[in-house]
């Protein structure tokens, strides 16, 4: 994989997220100074965060949080700073779209005065109800969309509008891996289920476990958008496998993996259940292929689990 970040200044949001905290220490290796913006309002600590980055403690909604460094512009501002979840949009909607829009209007006008290239994730998530595989110039069924994803579309809406900030928009499908846990319910349903399986528990399903998610891990997500924040030229662009999975085959899996045989526990799922994503990956194959089977991801997730179970 051709990248070069070398000395480039980097400014992350929700760097002690799921994605943020694994960037931030790719975009360190990768010899990038960083920048991280956090509020640490969604369970994330400042022992998360690489301690090679310097950490500005501040809400994304606040626009004087976005502080640009004394030694020069930023080369990259990746916002990640926003809750990734259903479940939380479905608890608290007014304050995860407020974050979500409002954060990355700030985002946006930041990277619009630094001249800097802008890296944000949208969703899969927006393909709800949408014929597959699902390609970036699919036909976007709003009724069918649920807050997160809707919110989501309202993303790509500005950042359409504001076609003269250089941008890209990563729809990324279903994420998942180590560095979860602090996610409590809001993990990934990956991680849920492996959790639950490790701990001899029986994990719980909305539906009957044969709807379908591309499950991207994290070490490829992470690849893509270094590839891509640096490379694409497309606004929006898939993340994704291309290969789908059914939730009963997660299950199954985890259980092979772990030499047991627990059940799911199934119950009814919520409104605007999101049942099927695979993406295209027609755009994105130009700039990456994953590299981790589902099998592999999820023996790495369960030893991550293991570890913070044994401590």
């Amino acid at each position: 994989m051709s990248i070069n970040y070398k000395d480039k200044q980097c400014f992350v949001t929700g760097g002690s997220g799921f994605i943020g905290q694994h960037l931030v220490k790719r975009l360190l290796d990768e010899g990038a100074s960083v920048t991280v913006l956090d509020n640490f309002s969604f369970g994330g600590t400042h022992e998360i965060v690489d301690p090679r980055a310097s950490i500005i403690e501040g809400d994304v909604r606040n626009s004087t949080s976005f502080i640009a460094p004394n030694t020069g512009n930023y080369d990259y501002i990746f916002h990640f700073g926003a809750p990734s979840s259903i479940v939380a949009f479905k608890e608290q909607h007014e304050k995860c779209r407020d974050i979500t829009v409002n954060g990355f209007i700030n985002a946006l006008n930041f990277a619009k005065n630094q001249k800097a290239r802008l890296v944000y994730p949208s969703s899969g998530s927006i393909y709800s109800g949408a014929n597959r595989p699902h390609c970036e110039s699919a036909e976007i069924q709003y009724d069918k969309l649920n807050n997160y994803a809707k919110a989501k579309i309202e993303l790509e809406k500005i950042q359409k509008e504001n076609a003269n900030v250089n941008s890209v928009g990563l729809r990324i499908l279903a994420g998942y891996g180590p560095g979860e846990w602090h996610k409590g319910e809001h993990s990934s349903v990956p991680y849920l289920l492996a959790k639950a399986i490790t701990k001899g528990e029986a994990p719980i399903i909305f539906g009957d476990g044969n709807q379908i998610r591309d499950f991207v891990f994290i070490e490829d997500i992470i690849n893509a958008i270094l590839m891509l924040g640096e490379k694409a030229v497309e606004p929006v662009v898939n993340v994704g496998t291309g290969t789908a999975y059914s939730f009963n085959k997660v299950v199954e899996t985890i259980n092979e993996i772990l030499g047991t045989n627990i059940k799911a526990t199934y119950i009814p799922r919520p409104n605007l259940y999101l049942e099927v994503t695979t993406a295209d990956t027609t755009i994105f194959s130009k700039y990456y292929a994953t590299q981790t089977s589902l099998k592999d991801g999820l023996t790495k997730t369960i030893e991550s689990i293991k570890e913070i179970l044994a401590k």
